[in-house]
């Protein structure tokens, strides 16, 4: 930071946000930053000559009657545009405080002002690039910085300040050639942002200077310095005894006898000859650290334990928290390896590639971010960004394909973290992945010496049936084609043809490449169109989305009937992947030996980026290999599916229809032993639901634990017996219902809030009409799919000072995240979760269960959602010091036979009191009061 500059760090509290000449300033105040602190400051009310409006008044703390004997702008505009003079602008997200204050000033006659700018939105993106949020109290929170007064623009601008300097600091140990890197790429920055990086290059470049121990540079990239290591463990026997228990738990958890119970029979069962065993434990019986004990104990013979969970949010759960406890609590060392699929993590040569070429100012930020990043992470998980989506292009580009597709000759190869997982994975103790990718990689994680826990076990199943379907789409296939066909010949840029004049190429591989995307482009088409002629017909018109099962016979004569054109669709495909192959290692040699220009670059990037995505789109055209057919149809179905828009997509499917001898074959002989575990498995309302589901061995033990909760004073539960009835409203006024009831309730009982919900698109209806009712403005209102993905938001919502935040969520939110004590009061449940019922894949089933004289609706949609709504119940009591209230707006539970399996389901001492939706919000803040 120069010590010369004086730094105006401006914030500014309004009656709205839109610049459109009718909002007015309310609050102006500026905090003056030199030499590395704080030295003045200067702060005023504003008389906007307007009423202020409720929701900014209810989020400033700022009245009519507070503002009324301030000065107006018209007043104060001399003194600020003077205070403002030969001072460089900062504000966090300046587009707004800075624009918005010209725009003022030129309304009341003076210049705007021109002055060198900084935002501190973007400086904390680049410098804290894993942070979930950049709002200003959690920026400041996560650097235990002080923000007495969240949204006064007193103390917004104060610690606004206070964050600068933090950051300036972060960014002067920055290593020398990363501080260049960022000078260089931040001309695309906020204002004069860039500054900041610019400044620190030239103070240490006067220096001598060497990198860190813990870090080191690879062809231009800074990243941390790889480490293996394993850690010794000695034969140490498993502590039977409950004292000997006792010593290594003190200090860190309670000794709590069923949890006891669990460790020990969990290590009898490793060691002994069952298959498989079911724990059935119901919440905060601390099920995990009742396996993870006694599974460590097996480490130590030698043997590697995989834990499989349902989805990522929960398998970085697990590593985060329960493993962190778990080696506190161990007398000994033991190494833990986290797996997911390939696309999650970075590939750093497609990345050091990326950094070559010109980009918009999106991405190039987050090239910035991911450079910072590099420098921290030790295992190049994407998801450690905390991004929304991974829907900049340049992850697309940039993420891992795969071990197999790495060039040894590359200089990341030996860096490569992918490649460094798959050798830790080989030597650690424990294996952490999810469903998903243990269903397909059964081969990779399996082994004579290997056991298996599968936490959330009653999600084995579903995620197994859909990991394991496979998709098609004829008309993608087209536009990849296409776009590859266009992207080869134009004459109008660079092109292949001047690859070719390059040498880069030769003429016949370029004619060669050109003749095999031709058959591709023009054979499936064909084949598109005749399978609609005679699988689809006239059907489609009948509704808007249409699905059909392929009967076996009819697909088969179908394939038989155009065998030459199917055979000659594989065999271009093949030659495309060889091709690709060979071009792309091709590249990385010429591009890292800086052969390439840079439209060469560009070119042969965006060829890559289409040629595996259709590569990627053909890879299931398996499907229709005759040989295969027969096995498939075993065991799976398929299917086509048509949106009746016009352009809409052709898509083969095909997939497990259930895990009948399935789960038991592939999965659970594939290790010696094999422990389920869940809550609420073998509830008396669905007793033999599981077994089926799971496909238990005969004989399968199923052991169950007591719940140490007392629900009778820890729970108030309440259902609203006139909601609307969800099968019989339409959606316009379910959502209308669901955001009135939020509003007043959230309005009533400020408490840490999930509301959960059965579909992201009703998640974003409702958040609609919450903006509209100012709700978001007032509370800090989550929603998934608009605020962020499920990590991300989740960590938003545990960062809540207030402890008054709202989540609107589904999927994961509704089982194992784990939320104790203030992180979770109110828990709000929209509706049954029952699943759709017309998908091909569960009407399959229900048909299924009908040939076998079964009711389906009983043997399989009800038991699915009892255990699901069980499972969202289970997110409020974590602990026995935990209070906290249940709402359901569904009354079906009080109106439909089946609403009595679902009541019985609640753990015991739940009483779901009947209340009218207008007495909810006054009965839970009775209840809160008298705790």
């Amino acid at each position: 930071m120069s010590s010369r500059k004086t730094y105006a760090v401006v914030d500014l509290e309004t009656t709205g946000t839109a610049i459109n000449g009718t909002n007015r300033i309310i609050q102006f105040s500026c905090t003056f930053v030199q030499h590395k602190r704080i030295v003045n400051e200067f702060s005023t009310l504003i008389d906007p000559k307007q009423p202020i409006p409720p929701e900014i008044s209810q989020l400033t703390n700022i009245s009519d009657k507070d503002v009324k004997k301030a000065p107006s702008f018209e007043e104060m505009a001399g003194t600020i545009y003077s205070l403002l003079q030969n001072t460089t602008f900062v504000a966090h997200n300046i587009a707004f405080d800075y624009n918005f204050l010209n725009s003022e000033l030129v309304r009341v006659g003076y210049p705007e002002l021109d002055l060198k700018g900084i935002d501190t939105v973007q400086l904390a993106q680049i410098v804290l690039p894993t942070l979930p949020s950049y709002r200003l109290s959690d920026v400041s929170h996560f650097l235990s910085l002080t923000h007495e007064q969240p949204h006064n623009a007193a103390s917004d601008a104060r610690t606004t300040a206070a964050l600068f300097i933090k950051l300036r600091e972060r960014i002067a140990d920055f290593p020398l050639t990363l501080l260049e890197e960022l000078s260089l790429r931040g001309r695309q920055l906020e204002l004069d942002t860039v500054d900041c990086f610019k400044e620190a290059y030239e103070q240490k470049s006067k220096q001598e200077t060497k990198l860190p121990a813990d870090l080191m540079s690879v062809a231009g990239l800074i990243i941390q310095r790889p480490i293996f290591s394993k850690d010794t463990l000695a034969p140490l026997d498993y502590p039977f005894e409950l004292v000997e228990k006792e010593k290594l738990f003190t200090g860190l958890i309670d000794v709590r006898l069923q949890q006891v119970k669990m460790m020990d029979e969990t290590f009898e069962f490793f060691n002994g000859s069952d298959l498989v065993r079911v724990i059935d434990a119901p919440t905060g019986a601390g099920k995990t650290l009742g396996y993870l004990f006694p599974a460590a104990y097996q480490t130590g013979q030698g043997k590697q334990v995989v834990i499989s969970t349902a989805t990522n949010v929960l398998q970085t759960q697990l590593q985060e928290n329960a493993f962190s406890l778990l080696k506190k609590i161990l007398p000994f060392g033991c190494s833990v390896v986290s797996l997911k699929g390939n696309y999650h993590f970075i590939d750093l040569a497609r990345f050091a590639q990326s950094l070559k070429r010109t980009q918009n100012s999106h991405t190039n930020l987050l090239q910035m971010r991911i450079m910072v990043w590099l420098m921290e992470t030790k295992t190049g998980d994407f998801d450690e960004l905390h991004l929304t989506k991974l829907q900049d292009p340049l992850f697309n580009e940039i993420h891992h394909r795969g071990v197999e597709e790495l060039d040894s000759d590359n200089p990341f190869y030996s860096v490569d973290f992918l490649r460094r997982k798959k050798l830790a994975e080989k030597n650690a103790d424990f294996v952490l992945t999810n469903h998903a990718y243990l269903s397909s990689h059964i081969e990779e994680l399996s082994g004579p010496n290997s056991l298996l826990v599968v936490d959330e076990a009653q999600h084995l199943a579903p995620m197994t049936i859909k990991n394991n379907r496979k998709t098609l789409d004829f008309d993608e296939i087209k536009i990849l084609a296409d776009s590859l066909l266009v992207k080869i010949r134009s004459h109008e840029s660079y092109s292949f043809i001047d690859l070719v004049g390059s040498g880069f190429i030769t003429s016949s591989e370029f004619k060669h490449l050109l003749q095999v995307i031709r058959v591709i482009d023009s054979r499936v088409p064909q084949l598109r169109n005749d399978l609609a002629a005679t699988f689809v017909g006239g059907n489609a018109s009948q509704s808007e989305y249409y699905e059909q099962l392929l009967r076996p016979k009819k697909i088969r004569g179908f394939i038989k009937g155009h065998l030459a054109e199917f055979v000659t669709v594989a065999s271009a495909y093949r030659k495309l992947v060889q091709v690709d192959r060979e071009l792309y290692k091709k590249f990385m040699t010429q591009s890292t030996t800086l052969h390439l220009s840079s439209v060469q670059n560009k070119l042969l990037n965006d060829y890559f980026t289409l040629a595996r995505s259709l590569t990627k789109e053909l890879k299931n055209w398996k499907l229709f290999d005759l040989d295969q057919l027969e096995e498939l149809f075993e065991s799976q179905i398929i299917w086509l599916t048509k949106s009746n828009v016009k352009g809409a997509h052709l898509r083969i499917h095909s997939g497990l229809m259930e895990t009948k001898n399935f789960l038991k074959n592939h999965i659970y002989e594939s290790f010696q032993h094999t422990l389920l575990t869940g809550a609420e498995l073998s509830l008396p309302e669905i007793k033999n639901f599981i077994p089926t589901n799971l496909d238990l061995p005969a004989k399968t033990q199923i052991s169950q634990y007591d719940s140490s909760f007392d629900y009778r004073k820890q729970v108030a539960a309440m259902v609203a017996m006139d909601a609307p009835d969800v099968g019989v409203v339409d959606q316009q006024e379910y959502c209308k219902y669901l955001a009135d009831t939020i509003s007043e309730i959230c309005s009533k009982v400020p408490r840490q809030t999930l509301i959960l919900f059965n579909s992201l698109q009703t998640i974003a209806d409702v958040y609609q009409l919450l903006q509209q009712k100012g709700l978001t403005r007032t509370k800090n209102v989550l929603a998934q799919g608009i605020s962020g993905g499920v990590e991300k938001i989740k960590k938003r919502f545990l960062m809540d000072h207030e402890h008054q935040a709202i989540l609107l969520g589904t999927g994961s939110f509704w089982e194992g995240v784990d939320l104790p004590h203030d992180d979770l009061e109110l828990l709000v449940v929209t509706r049954l979760p029952f699943q759709a019922v017309d998908s091909v894949i569960n009407q399959a089933r229900y048909h299924k269960a009908e040939k076998l004289g079964e009711n389906p609706f009983s043997t399989i949609a009800l038991p699915e959602a009892v255990i699901k709504l069980n499972q969202g119940f289970g997110r409020l009591i974590r602990t026995k010091t935990d209070i906290g209230a249940f709402v359901l707006l569904d009354p079906r539970i009080l109106t439909k036979k089946y609403g009595v399996v679902f009541e019985k389901s609640f753990p015991a001492g739940v009483k779901l009191e009947r209340r009218k939706t207008a007495e909810l919000g006054d009965n839970l803040q009775n209840f809160f009061k008298n705790i």
